[in-house]
């Protein structure tokens, strides 16, 4: 078992953000989750959000600042043991800008991933976003001037897998 790190953006434009619309494989329930996911090996955290937002959503994007971290731990013992490398993950947040106004294919959507949406942000606030620290304040950690620490939380009921 390692510590996963992630990379995650607040991809943002006109005031609206760009989040993946993801249906869950055991309960089919919608959630939201920014665009991002596992840093590789020597890869500078800003160079996963980069990539992993060209892979998910097909836009370039550029990193303006550190936004916030959050950490989850999935309780369940069964996914534990069938997922190990996913069940403890500390997610760094950065607000990022589209480089341009037009977008490639995808060329690696997100497990469970459907599409990815522009919103705007109020809209975003209400959404049921995982990981759950996120519900609520995807304006704040936009409009913020210095990053966010969100907390650690233990998962029971998984969604994202």
């Amino acid at each position: 078992m390692a510590i996963r790190c992630a990379a995650k953006a607040l991809l943002v434009r006109d005031g609206q953000i760009l989040i993946n619309r993801c249906v869950s494989s055991t309960t089919n329930e919608v959630y939201y989750d920014l665009p991002g996911g596992g840093q590789h090996p020597y890869e500078t955290m800003e160079e996963a959000v980069i990539r992993e937002v060209a892979e998910e959503t097909g836009y370039t994007a550029r990193v303006l600042r550190f936004a916030a971290v959050v950490e989850e731990i999935q309780d369940s013992t069964e996914l534990r043991e069938k997922y190990p490398d996913y069940c403890h993950r500390i997610h760094h947040i950065f607000l990022v800008e589209p480089v341009d106004d037009t977008a490639a294919l995808p060329s690696e959507m997100d497990f469970q991933q459907q599409e990815s949406v522009w919103v705007s942000l109020s809209e975003a606030d209400s959404l049921p976003f995982f990981p759950t620290q996120l519900r609520g304040r995807i304006s704040e950690l936009v409009q913020s001037s210095s990053p966010v620490y969100l907390g650690s939380e233990h998962i029971g009921v998984p969604f994202c897998f």
